[in-house]
């Protein structure tokens, strides 16, 4: 009998799990001598399914799920904005500049990576960070390095961030009991369960009605292993995830420059996937009209989130 392929339930989406739960109960329907081996697990799937279905409904309903998103994103673009300035400033012609830019780009760096915090771990980083880049030891540093700016967009971001996540969490509290996560985790268990039994049943078939069964089982599972895994959101600001090639030293034009650069997503274990502009990332710039160190950040869309960044020289003619 041909083997029970595994699904790779942790790349399915909410969406992708519901769908693909819904496809084996309706295998199973079809096929009464598999239903009746497994009736009490079909049962206890159906009635997670049906509960999963409600739990979707009610995120498809949510006034808050894209706003947060979003302002998180307005986070995150402040911190890898931030970071890319700091960043140019330790190739300051001034020794000064290059001094306070080290001593942030350290304070930044004791953080970790801040965009790739919860949400509620991100809010408590970037109030202290803010709080440091205001005062004591480190405001300093942001005036002489020309970042004042930066520190108010953050504020401003944490703060729309922060008004708009306490409105979701105020419409959760108002939701139905139970979490996503726990009713996929006991509807996996429980598909694990009546897959063994199935398989087991199966070495004893008579009339090959297990075996047509899990070859149309196999042929959905495969094809949601392959067509789920790109979905699943993958950061660039990872560490040494996104790997983006040099770029090559551009001529003063007195100008905005504006290259694109090349670059793959690795990830461990598989092949290196090559990152489509507009369609996997969008970038912008950062002193990029006078000659010096310019900077460009990649920042994921679709698939991909989080960002990347890569500085470039400006060059005068001669």
């Amino acid at each position: 009998m041909e083997k029970i392929l595994s699904a790779r339930f942790h790349f399915y989406r909410h969406e992708a799990h519901c769908e693909y739960m819904d496809t084996v109960c309706g295998l199973v329907v079809k096929f009464p001598a598999v239903r009746a081996v497994v009736e009490p697990q079909y049962d206890a799937l159906a009635a997670l399914l049906e509960r999963q279905k409600q739990l979707l409904n009610v995120m498809r309903k949510s006034n808050c799920t894209r706003p947060v998103a979003e302002a998180d994103g307005r986070v995150d673009r402040a911190l890898v904005g931030m970071r890319g300035a700091i960043a140019t400033a330790l190739h300051h012609f001034d020794p000064d500049v290059v001094v306070a830019a080290q001593a942030l780009m350290n304070r930044f760096g004791a953080f970790g990576q801040i965009v790739r915090k919860s949400y509620e771990e991100k809010t408590v980083v970037v109030n202290l960070l803010v709080a440091d880049l205001r005062s004591g030891e480190y405001a300093g540093p942001v005036e002489v390095t020309g970042l004042t700016d930066w520190v108010t967009e953050l504020e401003a971001a944490e703060s729309a961030f922060g008004a708009v996540f306490e409105q979701r969490s105020i419409e959760r509290s108002q939701q139905p009991q139970g979490r996503m996560r726990d009713v996929r985790r006991e509807m996996n268990a429980v598909y694990r369960q009546m897959t063994a039994r199935i398989g087991a049943a199966a070495l004893t078939d008579a009339d090959g009605a297990y075996d047509r069964f899990v070859a149309l089982l196999n042929t959905e599972t495969a094809y949601f292993n392959v067509h789920t895994h790109h979905r699943a959101v993958r950061d660039l600001g990872a560490g040494g995830a996104c790997v983006i090639e040099p770029v090559a030293v551009q001529a003063y034009t007195g100008r905005a420059v504006t290259p694109i650069p090349a670059a793959c997503y690795r990830e461990k274990g598989r092949e290196d996937v090559e990152l489509v502009f507009a369609r996997d990332f969008h970038v912008t710039y950062r002193h990029n009209v006078r000659c010096g160190m310019a900077v460009i950040v990649l920042h994921g869309k679709g698939g991909y989130r989080g960002a990347a960044t890569v500085t470039f020289a400006i060059v005068a003619d001669g």
